[in-house]
């Protein structure tokens, strides 16, 4: 059943609102796939860049999908308490912040933390696409928009390494980062006339903060003990 703040946006924009909002969603989850992948490429000229060794320049990528696993836990709650036009832009502003002080990171601990923020921000986003596609779509159409969103999925990864690499060839490592900047900016601006609004009445609900704090410990020492174990 859609909300009625959907509704009042579909009465302005009419049937095509579905798409908007949708292509509105979907622009951040590319953007964040493309920012996953793009890194990988870069990660031989980050390392000569700091002097630093495989052990520590992995968390580039690794620090970057933990951050996103955790962080997804977080989307159910943020769009029950801020709406999801809030939870969105807010998302991409923290994806937006992470992918300028990795662009302008002065040391590989620094550029690390900057991963961190952009998988958070990440995890928050794409669990939003898929709940807000089932919310606008009818029934019958339902296959045809998860089909359109996965082929997004799957086609950016791919994309990603190449975008990476005519970046790294036609400027240099630092612009693998703010790449995503631009994306996220129009992003936001696209979620502030297309996202539905908070409709939250009353105190904000509850949430296991102690589990998601145990759930982050717990995968971040895993990921440590299969990189640093024998």
């Amino acid at each position: 059943m859609r909300s009625p703040a959907i509704e009042a946006l579909f009465a302005r924009f009419g049937p095509r609102y579905r798409y908007y909002v949708s292509f509105t969603a979907m622009l951040g989850t590319v953007a964040m796939v493309l920012a996953a992948t793009m890194i990988n490429v870069a990660i031989p000229v980050i390392m000569g860049a700091f002097g630093v060794g495989q052990d520590q320049v992995h968390w580039l990528s690794t620090g970057f999908i933990a951050a996103m696993t955790v962080s997804m836990l977080l989307n159910d709650w943020c769009v029950r308490s801020f709406g999801a036009k809030a939870t969105y832009i807010g998302a991409m502003t923290v994806f937006a912040i992470g992918a300028i002080m990795g662009g302008l990171s002065p040391t590989i601990d620094i550029m690390i933390f900057s991963r961190l923020l952009q998988g958070a921000g990440a995890g928050i986003v794409q669990p939003l696409t898929m709940v807000l596609m089932f919310q606008v779509f009818p029934v019958e159409q339902r296959g045809t928009a998860m089909g359109l969103f996965g082929l997004g999925v799957v086609v950016a990864p791919t994309v990603g390494p190449v975008l990476g690499g005519v970046l790294l060839d036609v400027f240099n490592w630092h612009y693998v980062f703010f790449m995503a900047v631009p994306v996220a900016v129009v992003g936001m601006f696209l979620a502030l006339v297309f996202m539905p609004g908070n409709e939250r009445k009353g105190p904000l609900p509850s949430f296991d903060w102690t589990g998601l704090i145990l759930v982050g410990i717990a995968i971040s020492a895993f990921f440590t003990g299969l990189s640093s174990g024998q």
